[in-house]
């Protein structure tokens, strides 16, 4: 049953050139690599056509659904996202878990992750360019104190009559702002001559002013990792994400396994404006170079997310997209900026990865079985694993002269 997760190699950056040489041969490519198109093309496309155009939402609904809903109803859609199918790259176990009761679950009594990420707030600033003036370093002050409570609400309320505030995407002035924050703060039936209705008040103030408060040192990097946005490439940044259509969610059925998929890519770009029909991903990550990326972006199998938005994106929007980049923020320092055109080779691995993952999802189902580790046994082995290091522990170890 689950020789297809076997072939899926999750480890394959452990394997020898012959071996990987050997795995894509195996594979059934979707189209010739040649129709993969390269860096240098589309750099000489944004050159000879510098005018982008804009594409509407509704143009994209033709064999699924295109729609720009918030990620909170896409996250609650049933649909399998590439997440979920990652999981079943290990084991039948790991989807089942994936998609149990007993993981949401624990993610409430592991609770609410820390308030401000540097990797998320970087992400949504690359998609939303605004958002890099939009982050405040706070005054000091003590929420414990009535005082202290008193002096934010005082700072929140001055810096909204100052700049405005949001509401969702949409900028608004300083007094609908203010009335906004009084009206969902009467909402709540607190007084404002209470502590908690206080705080409750400065609440609404930060909510509606779309300002993030952050760290002294958190400001400098955000600094200075805007300055490498939009110096990179000279200014590449902004002209690749012009008219692309940001976070729009895809539900489409796939007809060889009947099941419901999703994918909520971070952009899509056309080839009207770029050459290419394009998926274009955000990460940011802590690593210190790009060969460390690399195999980050290999052991977390993000070319399976790759593949699988390539191919449903296209099957939804009737349009053909070959193309995938990476936007890769550095956390660390020096807090580099990298676009990374994926190579055909690797989409294709993502999209037989995708296929793999999906026919263990179709096959776990009809069996309604979901074995661990012991998937991987030879039969009659009672889940006895022959064990194996990775072919590059076995290298020569040079002698040591202990007694020089």
């Amino acid at each position: 049953m689950l020789e297809s997760i076997k072939q899926s190699l999750p480890n394959l950056h452990t394997a020898t050139v012959s071996e990987t040489e050997l795995f894509n041969n195996s594979i059934d490519f979707t189209r010739p690599i040649g129709e993969y198109p390269t860096a240098q093309e589309i750099a000489e496309f944004v050159i000879k056509y510098p005018k982008t155009k804009h594409v509407y939402t509704k143009d994209l609904n033709k064999n699924g659904i295109a729609v720009q809903d918030t990620f909170e109803k896409y996250l609650g859609n049933e649909a399998l996202g590439s997440s979920t199918l990652k999981s079943a790259l290990k084991t039948p176990m790991h989807l089942n878990f994936a998609l149990s009761e007993d993981k949401e679950e624990l993610e409430k009594l592991q609770g609410e992750k820390p308030h401000f990420k540097l990797g998320t707030f970087l992400h949504e600033a690359v998609l939303e360019p605004t958002k890099f003036s939009r982050v405040i370093v706070e005054p000091k002050y003590s929420l414990s104190s009535k005082e202290g409570v008193m002096t934010g609400i005082k700072f929140w309320e001055g810096l909204i009559g100052e700049k405005g505030g949001f509401l969702g995407d949409e900028e608004i002035d300083a007094q609908q702002a203010l009335s906004l924050a009084n009206e969902r703060f009467e909402s709540t039936g607190l007084s404002l001559e209470k502590q908690d209705g206080k705080k409750a008040y400065l609440k609404e103030l930060k909510n509606i002013s779309g300002i993030t408060s952050v760290t002294e040192e958190n400001f400098k990097k955000i600094e200075i990792l805007r300055k490498h946005y939009e110096n990179y490439g000279g200014g590449i940044l902004k002209r690749l994400l012009k008219h692309s259509k940001r976070e729009i969610s895809m539900y489409y059925t796939d007809p060889e396994t009947g099941i419901d998929v999703k994918i909520r890519p971070d952009a899509l770009q056309f080839a009207e404006n770029i050459g290419a029909n394009t998926i274009i991903s955000v990460k940011s990550s802590g690593i210190e170079d790009l060969n460390a990326f690399y195999y980050q972006a290999a052991k977390l199998h993000y070319d399976l997310s790759e593949g699988m938005y390539q191919e449903v994106a296209s099957k939804v929007t009737g349009r053909d997209f070959n193309c995938t980049i990476t936007v890769m923020l550095q956390t660390v320092a020096p807090y580099a900026v990298a676009l990374l055109v994926w190579s055909g080779e690797d989409i294709e691995t993502g999209k037989h990865k995708y296929r793999t993952a999906l026919q263990t999802v179709k096959e776990c189902r009809e069996l309604n079985s979901y074995p661990g580790y012991d998937a991987f046994a030879e039969k009659g082995s009672f889940g006895l694993i022959d064990m194996q290091l990775p072919q590059w522990n076995n290298q020569e170890r040079l002698p040591v002269s202990v007694n020089n």
